[in-house]
């Protein structure tokens, strides 16, 4: 198995936010992309006033991007609520997969932020002089994006598998099948989360960053999927028989808070799901 990169000082420590913190951070993300849109919408009327067409259609880009984001977001968020059928139980494993509409709008909205690489040179070459604070801001939203889009397109495009659980272990893949695999005896456990990625201790190795996201459970779900499979080996013996699925999902059930205080998580279960 390939290895996150995995980093541990005092000062990341210090950074971290609790899962609980993270859960009702994640709709701050929705809220700041779309003042990002109102901001763009607004100087798109100033420029095109100013018969300035070329940063306007800057601008315009900036839009379809940001509203692509949003419609991504609002999926996850649909998602998540819908988590229970995403895990799945086969061949002694119980695995998490996140939906090929989830996939899509995911790699969807990195393709086009890092499509704006070339937009900011369109933007650079045909522009006025005034139009190169738009070609950067481009250039710069681009750049970053295709830092994690080419690791992606290497790996042969997006990858569904989020999460797998085994009697002997449990194992973390990201979008661009990046997996790593950790033994339970390392007794894994999400000690909070920093900069939209899961931070995980394990016993005597260096923490593990985990891309969330667009995982489609809450941390706090997360926190007790770890913290419960770690240390009760009787509900890791259920791993491996026809138990599995239901033994899973009984701990992921959202607690009364996680329901009441705003964050993203399943919806309450109801008589029809099984």
């Amino acid at each position: 198995m390939e290895s996150c990169v995995r980093v541990r000082s005092p000062k990341t420590r210090s950074q971290l936010i609790s899962p609980s913190e993270a859960d009702r951070r994640r709709r701050r993300d929705f809220i700041i992309i779309s003042s990002l849109s109102l901001v763009s919408f607004t100087a798109i009327i100033i420029l095109y006033q100013d018969s300035n067409y070329i940063a306007t259609l800057g601008f315009a880009y900036i839009i379809i991007v940001a509203a692509a984001f949003i419609a991504s977001i609002l999926h996850l968020r649909f998602a998540i609520r819908k988590g229970r059928p995403q895990w799945q139980g086969v061949a002694n494993k119980v695995s998490l997969s996140a939906s090929q509409s989830l996939v899509f709008w995911e790699f969807g909205a990195l393709s086009l932020t890092a499509s704006s690489a070339i937009m900011a040179v369109v933007v650079q070459m045909l522009g006025t002089h005034g139009a190169w604070m738009v070609s950067v801001g481009l250039g710069i939203m681009g750049t970053i994006a295709l830092y994690y889009l080419i690791p992606i397109l290497r790996a042969g495009g997006p990858t569904s598998r989020r999460i797998s659980l085994t009697r002997s272990g449990v194992e973390f893949t990201r979008i661009d099948g990046y997996t790593d695999e950790i033994p339970w005896k390392a007794h894994p456990a999400l000690i909070g989360v920093r900069q939209a990625n899961a931070v995980i201790s394990l016993k005597n190795q260096e923490d593990l960053h985990y891309p969330m996201s667009y995982l489609p459970m809450s941390m706090r779900q997360l926190e007790r999927l770890l913290a419960t499979f770690s240390s009760n080996r009787k509900l890791r013996a259920k791993l491996s028989g026809p138990e599995a699925l239901s033994t899973v999902l009984a701990v992921l059930e959202p607690t009364e808070e996680e329901l009441t205080d705003g964050s993203w998580t399943w919806s309450p279960r109801t008589g029809q799901d099984t």
